[in-house]
């Protein structure tokens, strides 16, 4: 029975729901102050790759790093990932087509709707750097990145199986070191690794490899006494290093701690996070907030707000974000429950079952 982490999904929610605010308040009229408030928690996004490694080191890490396992590995995280990529993506594809075909008009045609980039796309490659800018569903970099640490797995497992610990601070230690000697010399807030979207691959290694390393220390610790009031007040400690303009290691280490606490908390007081249940069916879909929102944004804002409401009120413009934020809740839910849920199923069966036809094949050959 996998260990159900009510800390993390709560604060992945919390993640996604200011992340989908923050975009969200671009259309509000005069949008620089209420986007530059939120432009100071633009870290919350490496906490979900943080503990995406947390928890697919604790899934997988005892895996036997084979081909054969990591063949089925990549199969399962693909069928979980790429049902929802899809979904939101052809969303955005009919919206350009219809673009192209001048049936609806875009500043963005030739930039976010460039059917070129669609290869890329399909191929979970846009966040490897090879486009020059945030095309379709802007929030898929982060589906793109994810897929780029699971391919990175097996070096994380023999790293791991080489010298422990050790091993996964120096694998995490050689790959900041490439990243921060890769963006030496850059002056533009989103050419650091740890503000890119455009080859944001490499900076969710680091964050994947650090979910990793802590995992493996949270095995090893002693929970401590009030061990759940201390991951919130490190969280609030994370918020305010953030709005300070903390130096982003001294930000990513305290996320580290909330983070292994908050772990430890879960894993050896259940009941001590059982307060969080009721906000279950959500958190389990915050991933789904953060891929959906943008394709609510697409329709609430682009084109009803922009387009047929068309008014500079701030304060009509701050009472109906809410019912946008609501579709975008109610559509992740149900999103994962009928559509999300059996296609992977359907996906990761073919897949395995496309996979051991052709191993068959090799070996009667």
């Amino acid at each position: 029975m996998r260990q159900n982490y009510r800390l993390f999904g709560a604060w992945r929610l919390l993640a996604a729901l200011l992340v989908m605010a923050y975009h969200f308040a671009h259309h509000a009229p005069d949008p620089g102050p209420v986007t530059t408030w939120f432009e100071h928690m633009l870290p919350l996004l490496d906490m979900f790759f943080i503990m995406s490694g947390f928890l697919i080191f604790q899934h997988y890490g005892d895996m036997k790093n084979t081909g054969s396992n990591y063949v089925r590995f990549l199969i399962k995280r693909l069928a979980r990932l790429y049902p929802l990529h899809f979904a939101t993506l052809s969303v955005f594809v009919l919206f350009a087509i219809a673009v192209h075909a001048g049936l609806l008009s875009s500043a963005s045609a030739d930039t976010r709707y460039n059917l070129m980039a669609l290869p890329s796309n399909l191929l979970l490659l846009q966040a490897w750097g090879v486009n020059s800018e945030l095309t379709f569903n802007y929030a898929s970099w982060s589906v793109s990145g994810e897929w780029f640490a699971y391919l990175l797995f097996p070096i994380v497992l023999f790293a791991f199986s080489l010298r422990r610990l050790m091993g996964l601070a120096l694998l995490l230690v050689l790959i900041v070191a490439i990243l921060e000697f890769s963006d030496r010399g850059a002056t533009d807030p989103y050419e650091f690794w740890f503000n890119t979207k455009l080859w944001a691959a490499y900076r969710i290694a680091a964050d994947f490899v650090f979910g990793a390393l802590l995992c493996a220390v949270a095995a090893r610790l002693a929970t401590p006494r009030y061990c759940q009031l201390f991951a919130w007040a490190v969280l609030g400690a994370v918020f305010c290093t953030m709005f300070a303009g903390a130096n982003i290691y001294l930000i990513l280490a305290l996320f580290g701690v909330a983070i292994t606490l908050a772990a430890l908390a879960d894993k050896t007081d259940a009941e001590s996070t059982a307060w969080l249940d009721p906000l279950a069916p959500v958190t389990a879909v915050s991933f789904g907030v953060y891929m959906w929102h943008p394709v609510i944004e697409l329709f609430a804002y682009s084109l009803f707000w922009n387009r047929i409401v068309a008014v500079d009120d701030p304060v009509l413009f701050w009472l109906f974000m809410p019912f946008p934020a609501l579709a975008t809740i109610v559509t992740a839910v149900y999103s994962a429950r009928y559509f999300e849920r059996p296609a992977g199923k359907w996906m990761e069966a073919a897949l395995t079952k496309a996979v051991s036809e052709r191993f068959l094949d090799r070996k009667t050959a």
